[in-house]
């Protein structure tokens, strides 16, 4: 039966592959003119058109925006067309022998006769509306039926099942009813239902899968070698390998002692002569490149402690972070000896080295490893530390994601903030991070996020890595490894900064040409100054003009302070015992952005959203104590995950434990 479960196939889920989409909502709330959406259409600028049953509007990506039906022959648009120039075409409800052209420029329609139109025209402009839009990036296909949403797979008719019932629900599709279909440029699928308004879903935030390994799945190391072999690290079978497009996964035999410890692997790196390590609770192993079989690295016979973490830097140096000290080992040498670099640190969860900085991260903290020792950063237990192309050093806390800056972390605002953090990865402008509820993915650059909603994994500190051939990312945890496309981010995500990696572009001028580029240069900076001089002037001479304004906004700002933090503390009080609160549910229920509230919470309070959410939390808890409240049941009243989370937040905060703290 054993022997059985060594070769059991390692499947790609496909019930995750074609799972029910997770929709959000639009309705009069946020704009939208009328909850009964009965057409859409996309323009050439990935806007969306609505038609409802009070006007016609469109949606910019933050929010909607009327068009004027003045010239129309009915205000009820109830067809959306586009042309092959962009031009967008609309027809009205009881008028579909007429058609109406919209200019961008008078932003105003001009309605014509169909029969009146060349037939190349017509044929772009008078269509039927599109009930079915097939995913251009899987084998999914979605339809409106009988006023239902239906999802069919190509490759698996048989799986065909409709957004009804508990499926509708559990989906966040409350509305059977459906009107109109669309999937835009960005791939959203956007649906228009009868009374609910305008609900959406990003299909690529639900293109996963997951590795399934049956008998104990959890995982606690992964690594993708240069041939494409997947290699990974269960908490009882040992090492298993996949090779590129294979099927099954076989276990991987390598020396070990009698010691029970000698299968616990927790980090696997390839280094750059494509030799494979293993460090494990018994030692260190290394897979030489042209060699199946795994040998003990001699030069770490002297070493008995367990190997939490491996890191290989520009030099080819080996770090190996264990649970009594940090060692480097030369690769380049024959005979590395491992070299103590650090002995004060200990349990040593995640290394990072570049050219100017030295990052280690333990349960004791970051440290900053330095000519004359060590500093330490910060004292709560860091989980992983990664550098982007800008220098910017991201870690991963127990308390969210902070950004390394002078001589301390600065806490940054996301989806996590107040989570453990278990493991960053860093592609592109994107920070992927993995943490006690799920998988976030954000933007360096905007600080736009995106939670990538999976079924229930646990995952693992340090087993994570990028396969930057194939564009995919591994999390391995308690269920198994879950697989993503690196590119399947959500829209909203995207960023129009030049891309660090792929935009370089090197063109050689010629000495007259480099002179024609200086002297235009010239020109440009000229022209500029002159608009920069003209623009100061004309705002000083408003300025003086209207300062009596300015001081009275000035006042009111002042006298909203107070309203402000009040209306935050009620709407965190109501929620104190919610662990999944987050500042987008704070700026939803205050009626604003999300930037807007980060940007009003630092200027009113000085502190982020989610700080500003622990205060109350922990001020509410100290009352708490001194009425001989019991810990565990504060802990879960303040919205804590557990008792150990709160009791960190607790002293760094007050300075003393919860039961210090109720005795004093």
């Amino acid at each position: 039966m054993k022997k059985l479960l060594f070769t059991t196939l390692l499947l790609w889920a496909s019930s995750v592959m074609t799972q029910t989409l997770h929709f959000r909502q639009l309705t009069v709330k946020d704009g939208l003119p009328h909850n009964s959406v009965i057409a859409l259409g996309e323009d050439a600028k990935g806007c969306l058109w609505i038609a409802t049953s009070s006007g016609l509007c469109y949606w910019n990506a933050e929010q909607f925006i009327p068009i004027s039906v003045a010239n129309l022959p009915d205000k009820r648009v109830d067809r959306i067309n586009r042309d092959s120039k962009g031009t967008m075409w609309v027809q009205c409800y009881e008028h579909h022998q007429q058609v109406s052209r919209y200019d961008t420029l008078t932003h105003t329609f001009t309605t014509y006769n169909a029969e009146d139109l060349p037939d190349s025209v017509r044929l772009e402009t008078v269509k039927p509306l599109n009930r079915t839009f097939a995913d251009p990036n899987s084998s999914r296909v979605w339809n409106i039926d009988k006023r239902m949403l239906w999802q069919t797979d190509t490759l698996k008719p048989s799986e065909k099942f409709a957004y009804t019932g508990q499926i509708a629900i559990d989906a966040g599709l409350r509305e059977e009813t459906i009107f109109s279909l669309l999937l835009d440029s960005r791939d959203i699928l956007w649906v228009g239902t009868a009374d609910n308004g305008l609900v959406f879903a990003d299909t690529r935030q639900n293109r996963y899968r997951r590795f399934v390994c049956q008998g104990n799945p959890s995982v606690r190391a992964v690594c993708k070698d240069a041939k494409g072999t997947l290699w990974f690290a269960t908490s009882r079978e040992g090492l298993k390998a996949l090779p590129v497009g294979g099927k099954e996964y076989s276990p991987v035999s390598y020396p070990l002692t009698d010691s029970i410890e000698g299968l616990r692997i927790r980090p696997i790196i390839q280094d750059s002569k494509k030799r494979l390590w293993l460090g494990t609770f018994d030692g260190l192993y290394m897979k030489p490149a042209n060699s199946d079989s795994f040998e003990k690295a001699s030069f770490m016979d002297t070493l008995s402690h367990a190997i939490y973490s491996l890191f290989e830097d520009e030099k080819h140096q080996l770090w190996i972070g264990t649970e009594r000290g940090l060692y480097l080992a030369d690769l380049n040498s024959k005979n590395p000896q491992p070299l103590l670099a650090d002995g004060t640190l200990n349990h040593i969860i995640d290394i990072n080295i570049g050219k100017d900085t030295r990052w280690v991260a333990t349960n004791g903290g970051l440290f900053k490893l330095t000519e004359t020792g060590n500093e330490q950063w910060c004292d709560i237990e860091a989980h992983s530390v990664v550098t982007d192309a800008l220098g910017q050093t991201w870690v991963g806390t127990d308390d969210g994601i902070c950004l390394a800056t002078d001589h301390h972390l600065q806490p940054f605002p996301s989806l996590v903030d107040g989570h453990i953090v278990k493991d960053l990865q860093l592609w592109r402008d994107f920070l992927w991070c993995s943490y006690d509820q799920g998988i976030c993915c954000i933007n360096i650059y905007t600080g736009r996020a995106t939670r990538l909603r999976t079924e229930y994994n646990e995952y693992m500190e340090g087993a994570s890595c990028i396969d930057t051939q194939s564009g995919h990312i591994y999390f391995g945890g308690t269920q198994g490894i879950d697989c993503f496309s690196l590119d399947s981010l959500d829209s909203q995500l995207r960023t129009s900064r030049r891309n660090l990696w792929f935009d370089e572009v090197n063109i050689e001028l010629s000495p007259k040409k480099e002179a024609e580029s200086s002297n235009t240069l010239w020109l440009y900076i000229c022209i500029i100054l002159s608009v920069i001089i003209v623009t100061i002037m004309v705002f000083l001479i408003s300025h003086r003009q209207k300062s009596p304004e300015v001081s009275e906004q000035e006042e009111e700002e002042k006298t909203s302070i107070s309203s402000f933090e009040l209306q935050a503390a009620a709407i965190v009080k109501a929620h104190m015992a919610d662990a999944d609160f987050t500042a987008d549910q704070m700026a939803r229920e205050m009626a604003m952005s999300r930037s807007k509230l980060f940007t009003l919470m630092k200027l009113h309070t000085g502190k982020a959203v989610m700080e500003f959410v622990r205060d109350i939390r922990l001020d509410y808890a100290a009352e708490r104590l001194k009425a001989g409240t019991p810990v565990s049941e504060i802990a879960e009243a303040c919205g804590f995950s557990d008792a150990s989370s709160f009791r960190r937040s607790f002293v760094r905060k007050f300075g003393v434990t919860p039961s210090q703290y109720r005795v004093k």
